[in-house]
C-alpha cells in the first residue's frame, strides 16, 4: 500500500473530495510561477431540474514544466465517486492535456472538470 495521494472525501450535505497537493502545499514545494491552477465554479445541470440553488467548485493543480496533474479538489454532489476517478489521474501522473482529450459525460459534474480551460 502506498499512502501518498490517497483520495479523501468529507460526507457533508455538499460533499468535498480531494487527492494530491493542496494549492498551498504545491506553491510551497514548486513555487507559484511553476504551477497552473485551474478552477471552475458551476451549477450542476440536474440541480436546475430539481430547483436546487447553489454552486459547486472544482480545482486542478498542474505543474507547468510537464503538464502533470498533481492536485484535485471538488466541492459538490457525489464527491466520493468523482474523486475516486481523479485519484487514478493523480496516481498515473496523467497530464492536463490527457484530460482535455476526454469527452465529458453529459450531463455530469465530472464533465466540468475535464472541460476546464481557464487558469489563474
Amino acid at each position: 500500500m502506498e499512502y501518498s495521494d490517497v483520495s479523501t472525501t468529507v460526507f457533508t450535505p455538499l460533499e468535498y473530495g480531494c487527492v494530491g497537493y493542496s494549492e498551498e502545499a504545491a506553491v510551497k514545494k514548486f513555487g507559484r510561477e511553476n504551477l497552473k491552477i485551474f478552477a471552475s465554479e458551476f451549477t450542476p445541470l440536474f440541480w436546475n431540474f430539481a430547483n436546487r440553488k447553489g454552486t459547486c467548485y472544482a480545482k486542478l493543480i498542474v505543474k507547468k514544466e510537464d503538464d502533470v496533474v498533481i492536485g484535485f479538489h471538488y466541492l459538490g454532489p457525489d464527491a466520493a465517486e468523482v474523486t475516486q476517478g481523479f485519484g487514478v489521474v493523480i496516481k498515473l501522473k496523467a497530464k492536463k492535456s490527457d484530460l482535455d482529450n476526454v469527452v465529458g459525460i453529459h450531463p455530469s459534474v465530472a464533465e466540468e472538470i475535464v472541460q476546464m480551460s481557464t487558469w489563474k
